[in-house]
């Protein structure tokens, strides 16, 4: 038979898959950003080869020393080293765990399909935690049976594993209540807006350098600019999607707390019988 321990390990487990995916948007959006900035014509990496290839420059001078003591041999060796870091990680980005590399011109196909699995991951798993919180306070309202310590017990119990959610938390004993700033409580939702803000640099980067891409297949270019557009539209609906319910997670929690913490009805008292009425 299910007891309210079975309930409390399901809905926890809820949450920590939802926590997890929202860990792996991050590292999605930090990985795309990264390629990004590589590939920004105000780069450091494109900035050290322009440096560079002014031989008698400060930046040359600085690392190679003063110009007497430069050599052609030592020159062509830091220019050629520098040259291939821009070429392996400027235009093309590697995925550490999947151990693949892609074209920076791809990026927008890459993070777009990324983004739009782990957003479509996450909505799932807000989805049943959702579920698992609404079953397991009606698991705990019938087992409590009007038990009131028992429901605060289930409910502090839950509330002390949440991560990212901040529930009401208060000692009715000590008159200990947990602050919940509004940031912190902020935070999470919005980084479920992360990729589109990602993503919208991408695009509006892939829109800036069409004629580069256009220079080296113009058909290509054209699809590019294609799904772009839908992918960004597509990110964002999904994004908005979750944001809302992650805000429906806070608004349960807030329900169930003003209903743990809601004043006992007084029962009805009977009035002893008087010598009139017997």
């Amino acid at each position: 038979m299910l007891d309210l321990k079975d309930f409390l390990e399901a809905t926890t487990d809820s949450s920590r898959r939802t926590r997890t995916t929202l860990i792996v948007l991050v590292v999605a959006c930090v990985l795309a950003f990264a390629g990004f900035l590589n590939s920004l014509p105000t780069g450091w990496m494109l900035q050290r080869v322009q440096a560079v290839s002014d031989p008698a420059g400060a930046y040359v001078e600085r690392k190679l020393g003063v110009r007497g003591e430069l050599t052609d041999e030592r020159y062509r060796s830091l220019q050629g080293a520098i040259t291939r870091a821009y070429v392996d990680n400027a235009l093309a980005v590697r995925v550490p765990f999947f151990g693949i590399t892609f074209d920076i011109n791809d990026l927008g196909l890459i993070a777009g399909f990324a983004f739009i699995t782990v957003l479509t991951l996450l909505r799932f798993g807000i989805r049943t935690e959702t579920v698992s919180l609404r079953l397991a306070f009606k698991a705990a309202t019938e087992v409590a049976r009007g038990d009131r310590r028992q429901l605060e017990t289930f409910y502090d119990l839950l509330a002390m594993r949440q991560v990212f959610t901040l529930p009401p938390l208060e000692d009715a004993r000590t008159h200990w209540v947990a602050s919940r700033p509004r940031v912190l409580r902020m935070i999470p939702k919005l980084i479920c807006f992360l990729p589109v803000a990602v993503y919208s640099l991408v695009a509006v980067h892939d829109y800036a350098t069409l004629s580069v891409g256009s220079a080296i297949s113009p058909l290509h270019a054209r699809i590019l600019l294609a799904y772009t557009a839908v992918f960004w539209l597509v990110i964002v609906a999904l994004s908005l999607w979750c944001f809302l319910r992650l805000v429906t997670i806070d608004e349960l929690w807030e329900e169930y707390w003003l209903a743990v913490r809601a004043p006992e009805p007084r029962e009805a008292r009977r009035t002893p019988p008087t010598a009139s009425d017997t």
